[in-house]
């Protein structure tokens, strides 16, 4: 079954909004969201204390065809971090001492919602962790 865009984009926006109440429960603080560029976009970008947390948001209604945090493949891995060098261009050189790439995967909706993180998903040439 597929969705028309409208729904997709409302459901992908949901998404992100449970991603950030969860990361900030988590102790983070969210800086920005939807950073883009050309070529490329970042869901989120968080702090954790002094680390550049950019956080890619993947969410599915089910579970029937993969777990969501799998749609994470190498091409869209180096774009996120294609945009996440752009982003650090663009601030202070001592506002940040490392960065790291993090997925949070969302499952389903309304109070069922599954939520799972992976801090440290991939490195910043893409590679898996």
């Amino acid at each position: 079954m597929s969705f028309p865009p409208e729904s997709t984009r409302e459901s992908g926006a949901e998404a992100e909004a449970a991603a950030c109440a969860f990361l900030e429960a988590s102790g983070m603080r969210i800086v920005e969201r939807n950073f883009q560029v050309r070529g490329g976009e970042v869901d989120i970008v968080a702090r954790e204390g002094d680390i550049l947390v950019f956080v890619e948001v993947r969410f599915r209604e089910g579970e029937e065809f993969g777990a969501p945090e799998e749609t994470v493949g190498l091409a869209k891995r180096r774009r996120i971090v294609s945009t996440a060098r752009e982003y650090i261009s663009r601030i202070p050189w001592d506002s940040w001492r490392e960065a790291r790439f993090d997925v949070v995967a969302v499952v389903g909706t309304g109070p069922d919602t599954l939520i799972r993180h992976y801090p440290g998903a991939f490195d910043a040439r893409g590679k898996l962790i």
